[in-house]
């Protein structure tokens, strides 16, 4: 398994010439990537299910199993694993292809070594970002995802409902704001999904994980084609719009009032038929108003926005969201938890939760994976999450003491029940096998209410 607090990210290179393998690795390796490389794409599968990996180089003609081919079941293997086609010039046709069908990104070859660098490092970049936020590539049907995150009976989620049923069938340009964390990715993916381009590709790109100088030709394109071409017909979805520096916001704003670009490197113009939604962690009103945001490319882009609340402020779909949580957990870390108990959900509702959905459903994950049974309780709640309720008076926090104190006295009547029970009611057993004395094993349950069996 790769360390990626020791490495710039860790990488899978594959390519039927083993020259090309070892080159690639040589060039990432002196730039602190953790790389695997491979000439077979069997091998590099069975590495795929056996290690974790943050982006993926391949090469798009092989023989017996090609490039395309290995995209197709990597995504099943490792959805949101970025994934790199390397091309020959006169091939860029099929890169672009591939792209389409959900290829991070190609280079042609032969390549310079800053390229594929740059290139492999925004996958990376691109590939935590995402793992910071609630991935809807992950394992849920769609039709239960929309339910349990988009859903629920809060006011505001009402609300943010109708209006993505009036906005998402326009062409319109959509603003997408909420804090970290809270889903605004998956909200875009929905509106795609909800409109008549559902059939065409929904492109995406994060501008923090592109630096200033990259983004004019990730969007307009360089030597090859930038988002906003492969997007064409379809959506292109910018996150963290905010981080854009303000040159390329110029060219943005342009692309919206003209539906013209100019290609970044040659100044080709061209057009393009494309549905953007983008969106901020930051108010842009406030931004524009303190000259960090062009004013002109807000109003712009304020033609539809859609405010996402805060988990904490829709805190009675905790349910299903909770619920929605565990199915794709369980799925995932092949567990079987059913549901979190009543106890439990309270000290949930407790919770401010800063970090919003993604927080929550790490939080799930730790509890999941030390928890046993199939039923979460407030005992299994870790301890660094109780700093995050709100202690704004000593009631909650004496009601997150006593929910604490309860769950644990049912956990210790439960287990010594059983044990007299396996026992037969024989206390002085019951005491060794439960470890304790057998004077502490009578406090205990005379403290519980549990009646005394055999005094043997």
């Amino acid at each position: 398994m790769f360390e990626e607090s020791q490495a710039n990210g860790s990488v899978l290179v594959l390519d039927d010439e083993r020259n090309i393998v070892t080159v690639l690795k040589a060039i990432l390796e002196k730039r602190n990537f953790q790389v695997e490389g491979f000439t077979d794409p069997r091998e590099a599968l069975d590495a795929l299910r056996a290690r974790k990996y943050e982006a993926c180089v391949t090469d798009l003609y092989m023989p017996d199993i090609d490039g395309m081919a290995f995209l197709e079941e990597t995504k099943r293997l490792y959805p949101g694993l970025p994934v790199i086609m390397i091309t020959a010039f006169g091939t860029v046709d099929s890169a672009v292809d591939a792209i389409k069908r959900g290829a991070f990104d190609y280079v042609t070859k032969p390549f310079e070594q800053s390229e594929i660098v740059s290139v492999v490092q925004k996958a990376v970049n691109t590939f935590r970002l995402k793992r910071l936020s609630v991935d809807r590539e992950a394992v849920a049907p769609a039709e239960l995802a929309y339910s349990a995150l988009l859903g629920g009976n809060s006011q505001g989620m009402k609300g943010l409902r109708e209006i993505v049923k009036r906005v998402a069938p326009t062409p319109s340009t959509v603003l997408v704001m909420g804090e970290t964390g809270c889903g605004k990715e998956y909200l875009a993916e929905e509106i795609h999904q909800l409109s008549d381009r559902s059939f065409q590709p929904l492109f995406k790109v994060n501008c923090l994980a592109v630096s200033s100088m990259s983004l004019d030709t990730e969007l307009f394109g360089g030597n090859k084609p930038g988002r906003i071409e492969l997007a064409d017909k379809g959506t292109l979805f910018i996150d963290e719009i905010s981080e854009m520096n303000t040159e390329t916001q110029v060219r943005l704003l342009d692309f919206l009032e003209t539906g013209q670009f100019e290609n970044a490197v040659t100044g080709e113009k061209r057009k393009a038929d494309v549905r953007v939604i983008v969106a901020s962690r930051r108010d842009l009103g406030k931004e524009s108003k303190d000259g960090k945001f062009r004013e002109d490319l807000f109003y712009k882009l304020n033609v539809a926005p859609i405010p996402l609340p805060a988990l904490r402020e829709r805190k009675e779909d905790l349910p299903e969201i909770v619920d929605f949580f565990l199915q794709r957990l369980n799925q995932k870390l092949s567990r079987t938890v059913e549901r979190v108990d009543p106890s439990c959900m309270d000290i949930f509702r407790a919770v401010s939760w800063p970090g919003n959905l993604r927080q929550l459903e790490h939080v799930l994950e730790r509890m999941i994976l030390l928890a046993d049974g199939n039923v979460l309780r407030a005992t299994d709640i870790p301890s660094d999450l109780r700093s995050e309720i709100d202690l704004s008076s000593g009631a909650e926090a004496g009601n997150f003491r006593e929910i604490v104190r309860r769950q644990t006295q049912s956990l210790e009547k439960d287990l010594i029940e059983k044990a007299l029970d396996e026992m037969d009611g024989n206390i002085t057993r019951t005491a060794e096998h439960l470890g304790i004395s057998r004077k502490g094993l009578q406090l205990k349950m005379k403290e519980l209410g549990i009646k005394q069996g055999s005094n043997n």
